[in-house]
């Protein structure tokens, strides 16, 4: 046994020492495994990522260039929409300036004529031009023209019927808008020459004169604002500085290229220029646009701006412009976009290839301090643990002894009541032997006074009564033998035992024993069993005796097995112990017979001796029962051990 323990020791210590270094260096390693996994895997999602991230960032890059271009077309043609709106309000307001100052001068001359002041105006708008298109017309309110710096032939006629080619009677509309409003903007549709068949859509403005019942005005063409806007949007488009690769292209719906980084195209028709499959690239790209209004297409592309290119496989976001068709794009091609993915991807390859020499030898030299430490405190665990263990060797041998000396102390405590019991046992024998010897004494004086066979039954009344007190001291010195070792004995044997210890003591005080026990061989302390025994059947008789009320008095004794165990009921009829003390019979030094001379450490000793030495269990509980048609109450003592105590340690 101490052979084991010493093994176990060992091992213990061994483990102290190197089990914390081992562990370390396991975990060390496989925390290095795992950062360089995650990091390999981090790098393959890192590098799948670049690929969608660059794809995803190319795409929103096109697009938003075409958005800025887009949106940047409307600005402009606002811009110059307004700038043309603003000069034109400037000239009719500085006509009817000029009109004004001419009636306020001639109008109190006492030669003022209509005619001549007509005449007056005429010759002072006749030259005014402006925006190349520009000229400045007058009516009366009536819808007489009066003067028309483009079409002379028409002054002096009166157009309140004329409708222009949209069904609109002009004059009568401006007549409508003029009769409350003194200043106007106004769309309509007019021949841009006298020799024009067709009408185009014109933007005027017209300003009342109240003092002569006229208004005047001038417009421009929508399709020359359009033109002049168009040539000066492409002029500013072209010079256009981005950043490589970005680029742009504008084409019409024709096919006539307007924007092209490359300058030799613009101008040029490539509508039916074909790709090197065959196809009608730019057809294409004019029938996506005009279907989807806008989107990404990938195709191979008819022009390549960089000439280090293999492929020209491209992806460009197209979008059309619808009110001068005109599709506006930005590309770029797959070729740069996977030349940079590569690039992009070696350099974190050789980031990721750093951070893992890093991570190992921060994971080596932390390793190597912590075996340091490890080392250090496992010396400074394994000298406490070998003092904590002189401590516990030291207290083990005090408990102990301490623990034999209270078994020592409980058996000396029953020793009073078993020396009376022992000497009513001799009562018997010694006066066998006394009389016995009386009639062997009687036949030495007188010869003849007892027959042989008297003398030889005196003599074997001597012999056995001898034998008996012998017995009862055997037995007395085997229950206060302080030796501890395990026996093979028999449960009757040990009960048989116990009563002759203590018989005496109950036929004293007229308890009825009542056994039911079964023939089991057992393997363990039956010294120690035997003084569980008494200490039980002791308080029993004693709660018995204190009950006074009791006409008959019980013990009931049982022995069952169950497969490896044993299991040792102990009841009586005493009335049981009080609730409040049934959680504390086993308390060291707990009694309720302090006045007796109570010590408890019987039923302490007891529970020590099942649970600790013969790895068992002791229970009570008060029980009701019915014995020889009477109800009774009374603690009932469960005693479970094991059969062979040996099997039930391994």
């Amino acid at each position: 046994m101490s052979e084991t323990i010493l093994k176990k020791e060992n091992s213990v210590l061994k483990l102290i020492k190197y089990g914390a270094l081992i562990s370390i260096i396991i975990v060390s390693l496989l925390i290095t495994i795992l950062f360089v996994k995650e990091k390999n895997d981090l790098l393959s999602s890192d590098i799948k990522k670049i690929e969608e991230n660059y794809l995803s960032l190319n795409n929103r890059t096109i697009e938003n260039l075409v958005n800025k271009i887009y949106n940047l077309i409307e600005l402009e043609k606002d811009f110059e929409k307004e700038d043309f709106n603003s000069e034109i309000k400037e000239e009719v307001t500085q006509a009817y300036s000029l009109i004004l100052s001419l009636y306020n001068e001639k109008i109190n001359q006492k030669e003022f004529s209509q005619e001549k002041f007509i005449g007056s105006i005429k010759n002072a708008l006749r030259d005014i031009r402006f925006n190349n298109d520009g000229y400045l017309f007058l009516y009366t309110m009536d819808g007489k023209n009066i003067f028309n710096g483009e079409f002379p032939a028409i002054e002096g006629k009166n157009l309140w019927e004329h409708k222009d080619s949209k069904g609109t009677f002009l004059l009568k509309e401006m007549y409508s808008i003029l009769k409350n409003k003194d200043e106007t903007f106004y769309e309509w549709f007019w021949k841009e020459k006298p020799s024009d068949k067709l009408e185009y859509k014109k933007i005027g403005f017209f300003k009342r004169i109240p003092e002569l019942n006229m208004f005047i005005g001038a417009g421009y063409y929508e399709k020359n604002l359009k033109k002049r806007t168009q040539t000066r949007i492409l002029k500013k488009l072209n010079s256009l500085k981005l950043k490589e690769p970005e680029h742009i292209f504008i084409y019409d719906l024709k096919g006539t290229c307007l924007v092209n980084p490359k300058k030799e195209l613009i101008g040029t028709n490539r509508y039916n220029v074909q790709s090197e499959d065959g196809k009608f690239i730019l057809r294409d790209l004019i029938d996506f646009s005009i279907k989807n209004k806008e989107g990404f297409i990938q195709y191979n592309s008819t022009v390549k701006l960089n000439e280090s290119l293999i492929s020209n496989d491209k992806i460009s976001f197209v979008k059309l412009y619808e009110d001068w068709n005109w599709m506006i794009g930005s590309g770029f091609y797959l070729e740069e976009l996977k030349k940079r993915i590569i690039e992009k991807k070696e350099d974190l390859i050789i980031s990721n290839k750093k951070t893992i020499n890093e991570i190992i030898l921060i994971a080596i030299i932390t390793t190597f301090l912590m075996i340091i430490v490890s080392f250090y405190l496992s010396n400074i665990i394994n000298n406490i643990f070998l003092d904590y263990k002189k401590r516990i060797d030291l207290e083990m041998n005090n408990t102990l002894e301490k623990e034999k000396l209270l078994m020592q102390q409980s058996k000396m405590a029953t020793m009073g009541e078993m020396i009376a019991s022992i000497a009513h046992q001799w009562k018997q024998p010694l006066n066998l032997i006394s009389i016995s010897n009386g009639l062997l004494k009687i036949n030495n004086q007188e010869k003849g006074f007892s027959t042989l066979q008297e003398i030889t039954n005196a003599i074997d009344n001597i012999d056995n009564s001898v034998h008996n007190l012998s017995q009862t001291i055997d037995d007395f010195k085997n229950f206060f033998s302080p030796n501890k070792e395990k026996v093979t004995f028999n449960i009757l044997d040990a009960v048989e035992d116990t009563f002759k210890l203590i018989n005496t003591q109950f036929k004293n005080n007229d308890i009825v024993i009542i056994k039911n026990i079964k023939d089991i061989e057992l393997f363990g302390y039956k010294n120690e069993l035997l003084q569980v025994l008494i200490n039980i059947l002791k308080n029993s008789k004693e709660a018995l005796v204190e009950n006074s009320n009791l006409l008959n008095k019980y013990i009931f004794i049982t022995v069952e097995n169950n497969q490896n165990k044993v299991t040792i009921k102990i009841k009586d009829n005493a009335g049981g112990v009080s609730k409040e003390n049934l959680n504390k019979v086993f308390d060291a030094y707990f009694t309720t017979k302090e006045k007796s001379g109570g010590t408890g450490i019987g039923l302490y000793i007891c529970k020590q001796i099942i649970e600790t030495s013969m790895k068992g269990e002791i229970l009570v509980s008060n029980v009701e029962y019915k014995y020889e048609n009477e109800n009774h109450l009374g603690a009932e003592f469960k005693i479970i051990i094991p059969i062979n105590l040996d099997k039930d340690i391994k």
